[in-house]
């Protein structure tokens, strides 16, 4: 039977460990572009839409504009669900699905 001391401590460290996935994935910037690089967006690592550039020159046709912005922002957090998983596997050492980790986060989904 496992020591109940042991599994605590287990406990206790994986707590620790997602506290700094939490931590990491707040610096991770991700970024995605659309049509050449007429749209640019960035995320955060927690997914989180920080930024959006739109060329002037595009602004005329709106469905254009609004169809770019989609594939841009959708780049955009496929990276960062990327790189959060990266994140994951290092801070974990594999001890714990990095899917499964960012489903618990809400992230990536």
């Amino acid at each position: 039977m496992p020591n109940l001391g042991d599994m605590m401590k287990q406990i206790q460290q994986a707590g620790e460990k997602m506290q700094d996935v939490q931590k990491q994935l707040e610096k991770i910037v991700a970024y995605g572009e659309a049509g050449g690089g007429m749209v640019k967006v960035s995320v955060s690592g927690k997914q989180k839409l920080l930024s959006l550039a739109i060329d002037p020159d595009i602004m005329d046709d709106r469905e254009m504009v609004q169809d770019l912005v989609l594939a841009a922002a959708n780049n955009a957090l496929d990276e960062s669900a990327r790189l959060a998983q990266e994140e994951i596997s290092k801070v974990t050492g594999g001890m714990m699905n990095p899917a499964d980790m960012l489903k618990n986060l809400n992230i990536g989904q």
